[in-house]
């Protein structure tokens, strides 16, 4: 079994990435000089060998494909029509407007549920040019952005949730004191939004709600041309 990455790993991985999408060799390189470092993180994918060629060369087309713009889903699920019994009965809700507060409903729990995947995308859009990297893909497990210290040995792990009620990995330490940090964006039961604690306050000036709306308003228009 192997022990390790690849000794090749970095020229494998670039190599792989100038093949798919060119803009992201040196982000795709330094992720797998983390994953070298730290292989204990990679993220499996089914039977394939972490660390071989193989892996480096099946992830690039996983971390590049996972960045291209998706849509919102539309819900799939038919409500519980006791739903309707209960919204009648107790919170007061007409007969003749209870489809349409079921189907509402649904419609905001898939809106919320793309909370999720909207900050993601737009912390890397802000934080990238400032050296940090966006795992996509789910490369590297219980993190979603790493960044390489000054001294090109350590790094800093962030784990990012939408809510504060969102389910946190427990796994928090990896090995030689690196810790995954975490962040959220909302505290559930106030809704007041938690950008002043971001961990990184190179970066936090940088991050806002009113730059997440902006972002996500752009991102949605551009689904629909």
């Amino acid at each position: 079994m192997r022990v390790g990455f690849d000794p090749d790993c970095e020229a494998i991985a670039r190599t792989a990435m100038l093949e798919i999408k060119p803009d992201l060799a040196d982000r795709y390189v330094g992720l797998i000089r983390f994953l070298a470092a730290y292989p204990e993180t990679a993220s499996r994918r089914g039977k394939v060998e972490v660390g071989s060629a193989k892996y480096i060369k099946l992830r690039a087309k996983s971390f590049a494909e996972s960045r291209n713009p998706k849509a919102p889903s539309f819900p799939a699920t038919v409500p519980d029509k006791m739903a309707s019994v209960i919204l009648e009965n107790f919170f007061g809700v007409p007969s003749e407007n209870l489809e349409r507060a079921k189907q509402e409903h649904l419609l905001s729990m898939s809106a919320e549920n793309f909370v999720g995947y909207l900050l993601e995308r737009y912390l890397a859009s802000v934080m990238e040019p400032l050296g940090w990297i966006w795992c996509s893909g789910e490369m590297v497990k219980a993190a979603d952005f790493i960044k390489p210290e000054a001294d090109n040995k350590t790094w800093r792990l962030l784990q990012v949730k939408n809510r504060d009620n969102s389910e946190n990995s427990s796994s928090s330490a990896i090995r030689n004191g690196t810790i995954i940090e975490k962040w959220f964006r909302t505290f559930s039961r106030t809704g007041m939004t938690n950008w002043q604690g971001f961990p990184c306050e190179v970066t936090a000036p940088a991050l806002s709600e009113n730059g997440f709306e902006t972002f996500v308003r752009h991102y949605l228009d551009a689904l629909k041309i």
